[in-house]
């Protein structure tokens, strides 16, 4: 693509946003979206997404990013398949952040209960009051992170784990080790409401998701569903059916979303590792505002039998977690082959080999994209960016710069596509349509205006870019990024009563991270420092397709590079005093 195309994708990237709408003037445009002919289709037009429809592609479609044939894409089994083993040889690096400063991990949980200092049913205990508080009044505001917890299921779990431990039959690391799960999958006697006033009222699931399962295998302890952004359609987790999750280093700033009550219990110390869901950054973006480590894992390396299918070809589940060696723990219990998720049966052997390989970085190329990498709003990201790549040059990595064609037709068409799949979910619920929130109802009304020949020429740009991006990876192991343009944005009042639409905050949110989601590679956001407000900064690095191994190892390193400049949130918004 010439310099003068990479121009114009620019400056398209940074125009067609619609004004801020919240309150009584949000509550007229519904009316006028839905009703009266054009007004719709003016706003599907001026957001840019008529950008393909004048151009011609020949590619084949690519409807689920799979890198097939793999040898095409460059696909390897792992030289060494490491799995939970890998943990002895953990390093003690938390040891350099002060007490008062430190998460809680999982291995601070076995510890305690091997030991005999406590036991899992206290600290259940413990845990069910501190999720009564932080939901409550009393806590002003309340970060509402958690959305549906069983206290008497919770117990249960405990007493079994506190059973086991007392006859030394601990099932592994994650033996009764609280993990919270979003709203979008499956838990056994947990209604999956979506973040929706009225699906699946009265029918809680008769089935565990099959990654819930995995966990429940390794003995974690599923304490409830986390709150999360109506439908996964945006990035705030601003939801007036369910509470707005705030954010605990500045509660009058959202926490991200759409999984951002996953990303609040983590960075809030409700529990140390929790599940999301991630179609346009929805792992990530909260992740990278709430200061903890979050993995967009490859398409089809977690089955998503169990998951709600809501953008069914761009979102992977995947962990979010105070530490990495959490986030690598609960990654590598939850990957694998599901017989009756065929997307899985492709894949590589998932493994943790050299996840403690930090000090010797000389093997790693690592892209960086120069010209996107410059739109971020707040300099101190930028800082931040190139504090990291300097602390990665001095253990011996390489930095390239590379270009990476037709982003900005990547963007259209991952929005063409998950606009797409979210309006035909809705297709199946239209007489309760109407019960949407009403951001939710305006994009509906909005991207059905995409037609079956946006979709098929999304898919064949998906190829394309697919194959562009593969051709990076020819020549580097990660692409580095900031993880979104912006910190934590603020929450206004007058939004909370019916939401808000505020594409430019869309917009600066996502702008790194729908890339991973098109064409299906893994990611993952690291904390790298605060802003001015002390809101986290996050980071993002991106690798081919399988490749999860290498950004656990670069997440490890950057984990070690922040140190003892990590942060908790505040006293009152902590409530990992549970050991």
């Amino acid at each position: 693509m010439s310099s003068k195309d990479q121009n114009h994708d620019q400056e398209i990237t940074h125009q067609h946003h619609a004004p801020y709408l919240s309150g009584l003037a949000l509550k007229l445009l519904i009316p006028l979206l839905e009703y009266v002919p054009g007004v719709s289709s003016y706003f599907f037009w001026n957001t840019g997404l008529k950008v393909l429809r004048n151009r011609p592609y020949k590619e084949e479609m690519t409807i689920v990013p799979l890198p097939l044939p793999k040898e095409l894409f460059g696909i390897e089994n792992p030289k060494a398949v490491d799995g939970f083993e890998i943990f002895s040889q953990k390093k003690k690096t938390h040891n350099q952040v002060p007490e008062n400063q430190r998460f809680l991990c999982v291995s601070d949980y076995t510890e305690a209960y091997t030991t005999k200092n406590i036991t899992p049913l206290q600290v259940c205990e413990k845990l069910i009051d501190n999720i009564k508080h932080s939901c409550s009044k009393a806590c002003d505001p309340p970060l509402y992170g958690m959305y549906q917890y069983h206290e008497d299921d919770i117990m249960v779990q405990a007493e079994a784990s506190t059973s086991r431990y007392n006859q030394n039959q601990s099932l592994g690391p994650l033996d009764g080790v609280p993990v919270a799960v979003k709203d979008e999958l499956d838990v056994v006697g947990y209604e999956t409401h979506v973040g929706t006033a009225f699906l699946n009222r009265g029918n809680p699931a008769p089935r565990d998701a099959f990654l819930i399962r995995k966990l429940k295998e390794q003995g974690a302890i599923i304490i409830g569903k986390t709150n999360m952004h109506e439908l996964g359609f945006d990035i705030t987790t601003n939801n007036p059916n369910t509470h707005t999750s705030r954010n605990p280093y500045n509660t009058n700033h959202y926490c991200g979303g759409s999984s951002g009550g996953s990303a609040c219990v983590v960075a809030s110390g409700l529990c140390p590792i929790s599940i999301g869901c991630d179609g346009g950054g929805s792992i990530r973006i909260p992740s990278s505002f709430c200061g903890i480590y979050g993995l967009k894992p490859t398409c089809g390396r977690i089955s998503s039998v169990g998951e709600f299918a809501l953008g069914c070809s761009v979102a992977v589940a995947g962990p979010l977690a105070a530490c990495v060696d959490d986030l690598a723990l609960s990654y590598y219990a939850i990957a694998g082959k599901d017989p009756e998720d065929p997307r899985t049966l492709h894949q590589p052997p998932p493994t943790l080999h050299g996840l403690y390989f930090t000090d010797d970085l000389s093997d790693l190329k690592i892209g960086i994209f120069s010209q996107w990498n410059k739109q971020v709003k707040d300099p101190l990201i930028t800082s931040a960016l190139n504090e990291y790549i300097d602390e990665f040059k001095r253990r011996g990595a390489e930095f390239i710069e590379i270009d990476i064609p037709e982003l900005e037709e990547a963007r259209i068409a991952h929005l063409i596509t998950i606009g797409s799949e979210h309006c035909s979910v809705v297709d199946g619920f239209k007489k309760q349509a109407h019960l949407l929130n009403l951001p939710n109802r305006a994009n509906i009304a909005t991207l059905s205006n995409a037609s079956a020949s946006d979709y098929i020429k999304a898919q064949q740009v998906r190829t394309r870019i697919m194959h562009n991006v593969s051709s990076v990876f020819s020549d580097v192991n990660l692409i580095l990024t900031p993880t979104c343009a912006i910190t934590a944005p603020p929450i206004y009042r007058r939004a909370l009563k019916y939401g808000e639409i505020n594409t430019s905050v869309t917009a600066d949110g996502i702008r790194f991270v729908q890339l991973a989601n098109f064409t299906g590679i893994p990611a993952i956001t690291v904390p790298a420092g605060y802003d001015d407000k002390n809101l986290p900064i996050g980071l993002q690095f991106m690798a081919k397709w399988y490749d999860e191994a290498t950004l656990l190892r670069v997440a490890k390193v950057s984990e070690e590079i922040l140190g003892n400049k990590r942060q908790r949130p505040a006293e009152k918004y902590w409530f990992g005093d549970l050991l």
